[in-house]
């Protein structure tokens, strides 16, 4: 995407490659292509520093307590400050906003001009030719070479004075015959002022400072960073400001770090305790429920460990939405299926050793715990394809959480076993052990009513399949149909911005007077901390904003410290109210200070909805623009709406008549020169000066403006009658040579891939942005008429929305055929994977209902929780289908209706546990309200109310579903198809020889005969050991 936005003086270009561009690829592209481009000489193009739209970590402010001019601020900022912040590793840019460069003036009059018969270039060419240093080579004398340098630089203001202009009969002009040189500023684009609360000092509110914004390297990481800065400001202020000039912190992202990680430990800790008293409840045993919660830390150590070494910091993003119950449930399987095997041993089972009980007890449902965590690790697919904002926000999630799951994995198929036969080698070698946990009465009594809920349910099956997924399916079109979409939440960064917008053309020392009222109004707010108000565009043109827009950044203080009970909702309502009545015509807007940035690098606006009208002529677009607007302003749910680019503004304009200036012999490049620096006060050199007494003490170097006293241009009239200097040394007034007119012209010229663009924005509160938009497009088909040549686009979040939609409707149904691969892969027949997949609506609809009743739409974070559920869903199919099919392997006796009601009893507590687990290990987060919750609350939303469904009716309807599809017909020929090389394996090594050859093994005849052939090879090959020793 191309983009570009041009203001008086200033144009901005952005550029946005695709991800995974290499930045220095695109940087060194970027410049090839400007270095080619067609540009005026005189201007030279600079590019941004390599820094993200979000690596703004760090603002102060430099404030005085010894009355320092706000000239003597910006010099002390200019050049001590910014190069020790620059020489910080990692640090990308330091953007300086308000106070007054110091410049040298040279200020003279048309009248002194034509005395001397002279002109503005005359004047300015006398200044350059005479600030040079040179050097002459070499002087060698004997075996010596010395350097020769010629030093002419200005140095101070009467080097200037003293410059020769030129000659007249012989007697030199000097600068100081045409005018003074006095220390001055730059007309001011921006100013900054902040009001702070101090417990030492009270209120602090000044109107006009300096202000450092301070952006980190793209990929830095930001709690290194701001340690270094932190560390950098305090050796600032000890040793190097003057006195009574002091660095204050206005803004520090390590604070919201900081706020995040407290809310992430809070929520992590509440779940790890959830995690362990249902672990303790329901498997019965401390020992045994220690041995689980052993994996949590192993999990977390592994995900550290691969994040340490793919680069993934420990961040809100990456461990917002970590579920321990998830992380454990394959532990929670391996260990319920080792105690109940332990528990239910028989003496010929005790004979093995617990070692190899044990091995063969894990290899039961090891092949079940691989697959299924395969499967919640594939589910994770989408999150890797996304791009952008989205990818920004959950590609860390997903790969922390498939890190940790893969380090729990590797702890179940290796420690755990290792731990338990530890831990009950006593209990298992004990000829009467006892109990092996503790009496559970409510499991007993809720194992009971399952088992005769599942007798009643089994014996009608295919009643209570249609009636369920004839519910479901009804269910999940409705609540689809009643589901409203957005991007992304609203996030809370703990502070905000506040966008104020005065009328179109107001001037800057106009508009600062409304900046103290302003702050004042915001501060009144007890929960308020720090103002800091930003009028216009700082200097380095990063933020091309005219006069009439105000920025503040509000920091609010804890919420645990607020006196008063009131949202932050509630706060934003009372301060919009309280400025639209202080300040009539005005228009306010709220948003979130990170969010900004990267909302308007990427898509070059901040709003929910941006309405791109795009063609030639600016008056046709703007009147589309403005029906489309009016528009808008009926419909429910906008707020904030407005035109990006205001209306026009009185410009005045110096028409150059080329005819008239032709007769005269003057050219229009003197007439250009005169308006460029006599008027617009252009830069023209560089005063280098030495390090002094005064502030900053250091060398440092200031502009050389040559410009008309204030008399000559304050007014139309007096531009007008500016005297030019012809060639003859005739005096030619300006409007001979140019037609000067007040007239409207843009204010700001936006573009869009070459095109320019007019945009209409909208913020969306009180709905959903899919249906807000779906309803705009059908009204302005019906309303607006385009010519041809022009065209509509719709952006901002919705653009986003859109775009995350898309790539989900194309890699949801890839990740779900592979998830289908794999299943089949693991059962080798189609019925099977059909139970195991049906898990997932069964899951949906839960999902679903849970973000209505919360009264949340669908978003990018809900979507990443129904896909985090797929797997989870589908891995308590997995276990049902391989019980049910482990008993039905076991018994040839057994009927299909049997094996389904024994597994479902089986199953019931490692379901409820790993269910109950990954759903009560996200309540926290779903309840969680503390800055960086936002993301959290709809992801754990959707797999709590997800989990909470499937709980119910997989272990109702899945049993009667396995029935239907498989049955008993169907199993028979299964039996016959399936390879039997596989059993004999199984029970191996479970039985001596002797128990094999006796007829009251209840095994398959050729499983029998593979055994025997098998265990007489390995008495061979133990025979011809023993003699060989």
């Amino acid at each position: 995407m191309r983009r570009s936005r041009t203001i008086n003086g200033l144009v901005v270009f952005q550029f946005v490659f695709e991800d995974g561009t290499d930045d220095y690829f695109a940087r060194t592209r970027l410049l090839e292509r400007v270095r080619d481009a067609d540009i005026p000489a005189e201007i030279q193009p600079s590019l941004g520093p390599m820094s993200s739209p979000v690596g703004e970590i760090f603002r102060y402010v430099v404030e005085t307590k010894a009355n320092h001019t706000s000239m003597e601020l910006r010099t002390i900022q200019d050049w001590i400050i910014m190069p020790k912040m620059l020489g910080i590793p990692g640090i990308a840019d330091v953007v300086t906003f308000g106070g007054l460069p110091k410049q040298y003036h040279v200020v003279t009059t048309p009248d002194k001009l034509v005395r001397y018969k002279l002109t503005v270039g005359d004047v300015i060419d006398a200044i350059q030719r005479n600030n040079l240093n040179t050097g002459g080579n070499l002087l060698l004398q004997g075996e010596q070479g010395f350097p020769i340098r010629s030093l002419g630089a200005i140095r101070e203001p009467k080097h200037i004075e003293n410059i020769v202009v030129k000659t007249v009969n012989g007697v030199p002009v000097f600068i100081r015959d045409l005018g003074s040189v006095e220390v001055s500023h730059p007309i001011p684009s921006g100013v900054l002022g902040y009001t702070i609360q101090n417990d030492q000092e009270g209120l602090i509110d000044v109107d006009s400072s300096v202000q450092g914004l301070v952006a980190i390297r793209r990929w830095g990481d930001p709690n290194i960073m701001g340690d270094r800065i932190r560390a950098k400001v305090k050796e600032i202020n000890e040793n190097y400001l003057p006195d009574g000039v002091q660095m204050r912190t206005t803004y520090d992202r390590t604070d919201l770090v900081n706020y995040t990680l407290r809310t992430i430990g809070k929520t992590l800790v509440e779940g790890v305790v959830v995690v362990s008293l249902v672990l303790i409840f329901f498997i019965g045993s401390i020992k045994a429920s220690m041995v689980v919660v052993a994996t949590i830390p192993f999990a977390m150590l592994f995900a550290f460990l691969l994040m340490n070494i793919t680069g993934i910091p420990a961040s809100l993003l990456s461990l917002g939405a970590i579920d321990f119950g998830i992380i454990v449930d394959g532990a929670v399987v391996m260990v319920e299926n080792i105690m109940r095997r332990y528990r239910d041993a028989s003496p010929v089972d005790k004979k093995k050793g617990i070692i190899r009980f044990t091995v063969d007890s894990a290899s039961e449902v090891g092949t079940e715990i691989i697959f299924s965590i395969l499967i919640i690790i594939l589910a994770y697919l989408p999150i890797f394809s996304f791009e952008r904002i989205e990818g920004r926000l959950f590609k860390p999630m997903a790969f922390t959480i498939s890190f940790a799951i893969l380090g729990a994995l590797i702890f179940s198929m290796t420690a755990i076993p290792v731990m338990m036969s530890y831990i009950y080698r006593n209990y298992f070698e004990s000829p009467n052990p006892g109990p092996i946990e503790w009496h559970n009465p409510f499991y007993e009594w809720l194992e009971r009513k399952y088992e005769r809920l599942i007798e009643w349910l089994v014996d009608r099956s295919k009643r209570v399949v249609t009636i369920c997924f004839s519910v479901v399916g009804t269910l999940l079109v409705l609540g689809g149909l009643s589901l409203g979409t957005e991007f992304l939440p609203e996030m809370d960064e703990g502070g905000f911005n506040l966008r104020i917008f005065f009328p179109v053309g107001i001037s800057l020392p106009e508009s600062r007077k409304f900046i103290p009222r302003i702050r004042q109004l915001i501060y009144k707010n007890e929960q308020v901390n720090v103002v800091l108000s930003q009028l216009g565009r700082n200097d380095d043109g990063t933020d091309p904003l005219p006069p009439n827009r105000l920025e503040v950044l509000v920091g609010l203080k804890d919420y645990n410290d607020w006196k008063e009970k009131i949202t932050k909702t509630e706060l934003l309502l009372r301060m919009r109210n309280d400025l639209e009545a202080g300040l009539p015509g005005a228009r306010v807007s709220f948003s979130q200070p990170i969010m900004d940035n990267l909302s308007e690098a990427i898509m070059g606006t901040i709003a929910d909805l941006a309405v791109f009208v795009s063609g030639n002529d600016l008056k046709v677009m703007r009147k589309i623009a403005t029906e489309i607007l009016d528009i808008v302003k009926e419909m429910k749910g906008a707020s904030e709406y407005g035109i990006e680019q205001e209306a026009d503004s009185p410009q005045l304009t110096v028409r150059i008549d080329r005819e008239a200036a032709a007769r005269y012999g003057i050219n229009v490049s003197d007439i250009q020169q005169m308006v460029e620096a006599a008027i617009g006060m252009q830069r023209i050199d560089t005063l280098y000066e030495g390090p002094s007494d005064i502030p900053p003490k250091t060398p440092a170097r200031f502009g050389i403006v040559v410009r008309f006293s204030k008399d000559y241009r304050t007014s139309q009239r007096a531009i007008e009658n500016m005297p030019i200097i012809s060639p003859k040394g005739e005096r030619i007034p300006l409007s001979e040579l140019a037609k000067v007119t007040l007239e409207d012209g843009p204010t700001m010229i936006f573009r869009q891939e070459g095109r320019r663009t007019v945009t209409v924005r909208t913020n969306i509160r009180g709905r959903d942005q899919g249906g807000f938009v779906a309803e705009l497009r059908k009204l302005v088909e019906k309303k607006v008429k385009l010519p041809e040549g022009y065209e509509i686009r719709y952006g901002g979040q919705y653009e986003n929305l859109a775009r995350v939609g898309t790539r989900l409707a194309m890699v949801i149904p890839l990740t779900i055929a592979i998830i289908f691969g794999v299943l089949y892969l693991l059962y080798k027949n189609l019925k099977y994977v059909y139970v195991a997949l049906a898990c997932i609506p069964l899951s949906l609809v839960g999902g679903i209902y849970a973000l209505l009743m919360r009264g949340y739409y669908f978003n990018v974070s809900g979507g990443v929780g129904f896909i985090s559920l797929f797997g989870i869903a589908t891995m308590a199919g997995v276990l049902f289908v391989s019980r049910t099919n482990h008993l039905l392997h076991e018994d040839d006796e057994i009927s299909v209706k049997e094996a389904v009601k024994n597994a479902a009893v089986i199953q019931l507590r490692p379901m409820l546990m790993t269910m109950l687990l990954a759903l009560l290990g996200l309540i926290p987060a779903t309840l969680a309200s503390g800055v960086g919750s936002d993301v959290q609350r709809p992801l754990a939303t959707v797999i709590v109310g997800g989990l909470f469904s499937a709980l119910l009716l997989v272990l109702t309807v899945l049993p009667s579903l396995y029935l239907i599809l498989v049955g008993e017909r169907e199993y028979s020929k299964l039996k016959k198809q399936k390879d039997s090389s596989l059993e004999p394996f199984t029970y191996l090594d479970q039985y001596p020889l002797e128990e094999y050859e006796s007829e009251e093994l209840d095994l398959s005849t050729e499983t029998k005969k593979t055994i025997l052939k098998e265990k007489k090879k390995q008495k061979s090959s133990g025979s011809k050991k023993k003699k060989k020793e």
